[in-house]
């Protein structure tokens, strides 16, 4: 499998790529044709799409993200795979469903530090003012008689010698920040790592290292870190991070290890710094010191250079213990895209679940030019109704019970039959600002009133409940409790591939309890991974539909699961109530 991509266009070729793609076989630079499927007669068709459209291949389209016409070739909107990035795309086409993770990754686990500055603006950063006084690294995959850690510093006063101690860590001082620079570089470039990791790293240490580099060493050594000699700047995948470029270095993938804490343990943490997280988890904290670390440099270069070995020993202390890395690996290659694109809230579903539509010969869609949006009469956007919240009256009781729903929403989507391409319409109830009606609503209505109906391409028309309810029975639709009416003939995507993972983790628990029981500790702990990405998956898979980044989703049927969920608590709780009520009464 992969474990590396980097998509560079090729000037003055349309939709031409070369894929410079490293796998556990080594690197290869391949020449490949972008194309696009646009909506065709019967008789011309080479593929169809996920509501059964007519398709065939092009090769010379455009992509324009204007306001008024998002997608077109010539004046035709109908593209289809055409809106997902090309290194993707790729991936999709060459791998399919095949998901298993490379095991060859080489990780680099680093650290900076450099002399006090100002606050840390982009614009600091970018600018990179101050010099960098040392870097230090754990080198995971190093080969037998190779140091595994290692630290260039600035010796300017000559109080340290090229050493290698005997805890395996070669200490390298250098008497000019130019030395140091091209020392790392070198050292880099020989270690070759597949992954580089750190603390607040793609907003620190990555991007203020490679402008330091371009200020003293000059852009083109800066290309060093590349193994094709490609740094560029691209804005901020974390959109939430205002201001300033993440600098993305081609064939290698950095993974800031405090963005994946902040992704993957749900923990209300009250600091993220390292020595917080370190001592929480870990047991480790930072080497403490009087004044501040320009004094310690100055003061003890001694333990300065302890100071700088602790923060990275506590990265991979940290991944040792909560495995975010494999984790992350085991994600990417599951919706086909670079590692630090796991930060992206549907990059991962798009892609798993685009995969297996091309693996049944289904061009996936395109995504919505004009996604849902509720709104009030007044035109303003309505937030959908979220999650059921119990809020319990103070008192005492004298019996109590609790209940859990398992897999509440991603059951909702397969019991109703939830997506895009199954919705036949919905109900709309002007008197009910949220849509609350099913099936039972609508019978406990007039028969003879007359109801508002969408259908799916948004034309409302007025129909008796009456007739309403006998479409729904002969159809045999599902409703849910918005209001949306989902036909039940076809299976849809989302159900299909929420069953798909389902027995996945079963089938990885399984092997997991087999291999921990025989004693095979490290393919239990593999098999633990695995089932854990697809509980991942499972838990959100709800949310992605209600961002409209994602294809598969929109945010009616977003509100069609959470208000689905609100009536199945409200009910059960109601059904359990008055059970125990009896039994309490019978006294049995």
């Amino acid at each position: 499998m992969y474990k590396k991509i980097y998509a560079e266009r090729i000037k003055g070729k349309k939709n031409q790529y070369f894929i410079n793609l490293w796998t556990d076989e080594g690197y290869e630079k391949i020449h490949w044709h972008n194309v696009a499927y646009v909506e065709c007669d019967e008789n011309v068709h080479v593929a169809r799409g996920l509501n059964g459209e007519y398709l065939k291949r092009i090769e010379n389209w455009k992509y324009s993200p204007s306001k008024d016409s998002p997608y077109y070739h010539l004046n035709t909107p109908n593209l289809h795979w055409h809106d997902i990035p090309a290194h993707q795309k790729f991936l999709i086409e060459k791998y399919g469903i095949n998901d298993i993770p490379s095991t060859t990754h080489k990780e680099l686990f680093f650290d900076i530090e450099c002399e006090m500055g100002d606050a840390l603006t982009p614009e600091y950063i970018k600018s990179a003012p101050k010099r960098i006084t040392s870097i230090a690294w754990y080198d995971k995959q190093a080969k037998e008689g190779t140091p595994k850690w290692g630290i260039v510093i600035l010796d300017e006063k000559n109080q340290l010698e090229h050493t290698i101690s005997k805890n395996n860590r070669e200490i390298i001082p250098c008497k000019t920040e130019e030395d140091l620079l091209k020392v790392f570089i070198t050292k880099f470039r020989e270690i070759d790592p597949d992954v580089i990791v750190g603390w607040n790293s793609d907003y620190f240490d990555i991007p203020y290292l490679y402008w330091r580099t371009c200020n003293v060493l000059g852009e083109e050594i800066a290309s060093y870190y590349s193994p094709i000699g490609i740094v560029r700047e691209t804005p901020w995948y974390n959109k939430r991070r205002v201001g300033g470029q993440y600098i993305q270095i081609a064939g290698v993938e950095s993974l800031d290890y405090m963005c994946l804490h902040k992704k993957y343990s749900w923990a209300d943490e009250p600091s993220m710094r390292l020595d917080a997280i370190g001592e929480k988890y870990v047991g480790m904290n930072k080497i403490e010191y009087e004044g501040n670390l320009d004094d310690l440099f100055k003061s003890d270069i001694n333990k300065f250079i302890k100071y700088n070995f602790v923060d990275v020993e506590i990265l991979k202390l940290l991944d040792e213990k909560l495995g975010y890395l494999a984790l992350t690996y085991n994600l990417a290659h599951k919706g086909k895209h670079n590692y630090q694109e796991v930060y992206a809230n549907t990059k991962t579903q798009d892609g798993a679940i685009s995969a297996h539509l091309l693996s049944q010969q289904i061009i996936p869609p395109p995504k919505d030019i004009n996604p849902y949006v509720k709104r009030d009469k007044d035109g303003s956007i309505l937030s959908y109704a979220g999650g059921y919240l119990f809020c319990p009256q103070a008192g005492l009781y004298n019996y109590m019970f609790d209940e859990d729903l398992t897999s509440l929403y991603p059951s909702i989507i397969m019991t109703v039959n939830i997506g895009k391409e199954t919705m036949m319409g919905r109900i709309i109830d002007a008197d009910d600002r949220n849509n609350r009606l099913g099936l039972n609503d609508l019978k406990a209505k007039d028969s003879k009133e007359e109801i508002l109906v969408e259908n799916p391409k948004r034309q409302r028309t007025k129909i008796t409940i009456k007739d309403l309810i006998e479409v729904i029975e002969e159809r045999n639709w599902s409703i849910s409790a918005n209001g949306v009416m989902f036909k039940t003939d076809r299976e849809s995507v989302l159900s299909t591939i929420l069953k798909k993972w389902f027995d996945e983790r079963v089938l990885y628990k399984g092997k997991m309890q087999k291999a921990f029981k025989s004693g095979d500790k490290e393919l239990g702990e593999g098999y633990h991974m695995k089932q854990y990405t697809m509980k991942i998956l499972l838990n959100s898979l709800y949310g992605a539909t209600a961002l409209g980044s994602f294809r598969y989703g929109n945010v009616v049927l977003s509100e069609a699961i959470t208000l689905s969920g609100q009536r199945i608590i409200q009910e059960s709780a109601l059904c359990a109530n008055r059970h125990m009520n009896k039994v309490i009464k019978n006294g049995k």
